[in-house]
This record gives C-alpha cells, structure tokens and sequence, in this order.
C-alpha cells in the first residue's frame, strides 16, 4: 500500500467525486469508513498519521491495513471505469474483454460478436497493437468456431505483424535517441552507430508500401527524421519539415486524441528550431499554439507538455527581455506539475543562473547554477554537460572575486573528468579551464586567449556560457 497516499494526493476533484460515487453506488445503512479514512488521507498526505487515524476510526490496526487495501483496489475500478473511454487502446481492449466472457460462458457467437468490433475499432483507429491481441483471441477462436475463415485470419495477422514489427523496430530507435537527447542535453553527440541505424531504417521505411499508407507510420517517419534532423543541428532544415508536416497533418485531418503527443512535440520542435534560427518573433507565436493546442481533449497531456511552453517562453524572452523572462522562470518553478519533475529543475536553475548573469547580478547567478549542481538529478546528467555547467559556474564566480575557490573547483573538475579531459570533444573545455586558472592566479592569458580564438574551432551552440564572448569581455 505504499503508493496509495501517492494516489490520492494525485487526483483530481472530478476522480474524487466518481469514486464516491463509484463506491457509494449501492445503498448502506453503515457509516462507510472507508470514506472518512479516504477523506483523512486527502487531508493528511503524512505517512505517519496511522495511528491518529486508527484511534479516530477506532478500528485495529489490521483492520486499518484492511481498509486501505479495499481503498485502493475501488480506486484503482474507480479510475479504470473513469477514464476507459478517453484512450481510445482501452476503449476498444474492453471488447477483447468482454469477447473473453462470453467464450468462457460458452457462447461462442458473441464472443466473435465482440472480438469483431473489436476489430473495425482497432483497425480505423490503426491501433495494429490491440489488432494483434483481436487476430490472436479469433484464431484460438476458431478451433471451437469452425465458421470463422482461418486462412483469412492468418493472413491477417501477418500483414499486421510485419507493420507492427516494423513500428516496434522504430520506436525502440527512436527511444535511444530520445534517451540519448534528454540525458545529454545536445551537449554531446549521440552514439554514431544508433544515429546510422535510424537513418539507413529511415530509408527502409520510406520505401515500405505496407506502412506508408499509414497514417500512424506517417507520425513515425515525422518523429524519426525529425530527430536525425536535430542530431545534424540542420535548423534550417528542421524548421522547413515540421512546417510542411504540420500542414499536411492538419490538413488530412491525422492529428487526433490517440497522437496528440505527438502534435504537441512537433509544435515544440518547432517553436525550438525557430529560436535556434533566431526568429524569435515565429517562435513566440508558434508557442501560443502550443498553449491552444494544450487544451485540446480535455488538456489531458497539459502537464506533460506545459514545461515545453515555459520553455520556449524562457529561450525567446532571454534574447529579447530579460528581466520578463526571469518572471516567466519564477512563475514556472511554483508550478505545481513542474515541481514534481526533478529532471526540469535543471532548465530552471541553469536558466535562472544565466539571466542573472547576463544582468550582471552574479550573486544570485552563483547562488542558482550551486543550487543545480547540488541536485541528486546532477549525476545522472551526461558527462560532457555536467563539465560545461562546472566550467559555467567559475566563470560566473571569477566577477565575485571568488579566485581561491575558483582554483580549487578547477583542481577537483581535473580530478573527476579525468578521462573525459583527454578525449578530443573536451579539448575546446580543456582550454577555457587553462585560460580561466590563469585569469584567477593573475597570470598573463592574453596569448592563451589568441591561440583559442585562432586555433579552436568554434562550437558556441554547445557552449552554456559563450566562451568567445566570455574571451572578449575579459580582454576589452
């Protein structure tokens, strides 16, 4: 029972009020304790209240432990029977469902009955999972239902098995890379072998009648050469194919509630690759868009997305006005959904850091970017970011007259990314650190700053701080 408070701290006032009702559906004469213990959790999320709670239901503390479990299993009825019908997966596995009942009655006829809507369901919605499971339950079917055309079944299921093959094979890809994205933050490359095996499985794909018709496939095809895209940092042509994709879409009518994610990520893509083309303006507006867009079914993907939309508020606003987009940091780090995130602190403190550096208010900057490095979520970054955000964090200090402790932290940075240092995509870092020592022991970097500006090549996209501008303000 250790997720129930969990659970109840997470719902809603409308998942409250249906599973009162889902509970209370049949009348009782009792007083329902399982109500009033329901009523003493939402009120009181601390874990060690169950003896205040015991004593108030004078109950034992077994019967405490029963109670809790006949909670969650009529929360867990509650929420399934709630929302059932808003997936459209579940909406038509009901059917399978009720397909099983009936052929454990013995009535054989509807249980095909059902499996058949299930069926017309799964294939208009291109739901080739649940399809699998409905081809499967039909051709065990059979053996007892000597009626049904088996050979057309088989066939069936292997048309559709190579379709969802093919669709497995992509999003396993695609998650590597997503995985790849997110831990390393674009401050690394992605592994080169995973990056030749989506583009020669791009290439497979596109060439694949099968699928192509498909407009799920399609959102498949979006979302992979998408992300090569970003991998190549080809803005320019990211920009031009999400545009064009967006269109296409909405215009054929694909975009629904079963990939409404992926709507939303195109339109944060988007509103990303136009910041990166500095066209902060088309940026700005596709992320009211994606405000609109967050609305749509009922909002229920708002609080995955609504850190993407504060995001590109913050990228723009950072260019254009610095001080609004420190108000839009401060606002999204008391949201509630963000909050319950540690993965995004570090946008929020980096981010906070950076505007206040960029404000030449270095207090509060060294004060934010220590806050991030502090995280238990740091380590679990990639190698190569956590380096740079180090390196981020002595440059902000070096203006606090901090060149002790700057010394130091370059010490322990030589120390911990030992290896990493000698590798060739650290050398542009290498150098910054060597010329940053210097800066803080007083010695003369000016050739130091030459050979950098001659000899590195430039990489400012991946630079938290830009080292090219951090060189000329230090030597003008």
């Amino acid at each position: 029972m250790k997720h129930l408070n969990n659970i109840v701290q997470s719902l809603t006032k409308d998942e409250i009020r249906f599973y009162k009702l889902f509970v209370g559906r049949t009348k009782q004469t009792k007083e329902r304790r399982d109500l009033i213990l329901f009523d003493l959790l939402k009120k009181s999320p601390d874990k060690k209240l169950s003896q205040k709670i015991t004593d108030k239901l004078n109950i034992t503390s077994n019967n405490f432990h029963q109670l809790k479990h006949r909670i969650y299993n009529d929360l867990n009825n509650s929420m399934v029977w709630q929302h059932i019908s808003k997936d459209q997966q579940s909406k038509s596995f009901r059917f399978v469902l009720l397909a099983r009942v009936f052929k454990n009655k013995g009535e054989l006829e509807l249980a095909y009955h059902y499996l058949h809507i299930a069926e017309k369901e799964a294939i208009s919605l291109e739901l080739f999972e649940i399809l699998s499971i409905v081809y499967t339950e039909i051709i065990e079917l059979s053996h007892e239902l000597i009626s049904i055309d088996l050979k057309k079944y088989i066939e069936l299921k292997i048309q559709n098995t190579n379709v969802l093959n093919e669709i497995e094979k992509t999003d396993l890809l695609l998650a590597q890379l997503m995985f790849d994205i997110k831990t390393k933050q674009n401050f690394s490359s992605s592994d080169p072998e995973l990056i030749e095996k989506l583009t020669n499985n791009y290439a497979s794909v596109s060439k694949n009648k099968d699928v192509l018709n498909s407009p799920r496939f399609k959102m498949r095809l979006f979302k992979m050469y998408s992300r090569l895209l970003l991998q190549e940092k080809d803005y320019k042509g990211l920009k031009e194919f999400l545009i064009s994709s967006y269109e296409e879409f909405t215009s054929n009518g694909i975009f629904n509630r079963s990939n409404h994610n992926d709507k939303l990520t195109l339109l944060t893509y988007l509103t990303n690759s136009l910041y990166k083309l500095k066209e902060h303006k088309a940026s700005l507006e596709y992320a009211e868009l994606l405000k609109e867009s967050l609305e749509e079914h009922d909002g229920f993907l708002s609080n995955k997305f609504i850190f993407y939309y504060y995001n590109s508020l913050v990228l723009n606003y950072s260019v254009e006005d610095k001080p609004k987009a420190l108000t839009i940091l401060e606002k999204a780090s008391k949201n509630e959904v963000i909050k319950k995130l540690p993965a995004y602190t570090t946008f929020i403190y980096l981010n906070t850091a950076l505007l206040h550096y960029y404000l030449s208010d270095y207090a509060n900057a060294s004060r934010s970017i220590a806050r991030l490095i502090q995280q238990e979520d740091f380590l679990l970054l990639g190698e190569l970011f956590r380096l740079k955000l180090q390196i981020a964090e002595l440059i902000i200090k070096l203006p606090l007259h901090k060149n002790d402790l700057v010394i130091e932290k370059i010490k322990a940075i030589k120390s911990d990314y030992k290896l990493l240092l000698k590798e060739e995509k650290a050398q542009r870092d290498v150098k910054i650190l060597s010329i940053i020592s210097k800066v803080a022991s007083k010695d003369e970097f000016a050739n130091e700053v030459k050979d950098f500006q001659s000899k590195i090549i430039s990489d400012e996209d991946n630079d938290i701080i830009n080292y090219n501008d951090w060189l000329k303000k230090i030597t003008h």
